[in-house]
């Protein structure tokens, strides 16, 4: 498993017929911790908008009050992950 970066940024989150926008708290080319207003559960499969690139389809692994982390379904390729995380 890769280290996670910092990485500061609101996207898109959809989950089903919800829509809300939420926060990329940390990244890696696998998964990411993200905050926001949702009750999600584990398991609970959704996609997240990140900036320039298509929706990824993810699952939630844990949750914690307001905060949840998440596996991406596929890896983001590592050239395109550099790119959106400049």
């Amino acid at each position: 498993m890769a280290d996670r970066k910092n990485f500061e940024v609101e996207v898109q989150f959809r989950l089903g017929a919800k829509r809300a926008m939420v926060k990329v708290r940390d990244i890696s080319p696998f998964g990411a911790r993200v905050s926001g207003v949702f009750l999600v559960h584990e398991g609970d499969r959704f996609f997240l908008k990140l900036p320039s690139i298509e929706p990824i389809e993810a699952t939630v692994a844990w949750v914690s009050d307001f905060e949840f982390s998440c596996k991406f379904a596929r890896p983001i390729n590592p050239v395109i992950f550099e790119a959106v995380t400049r």
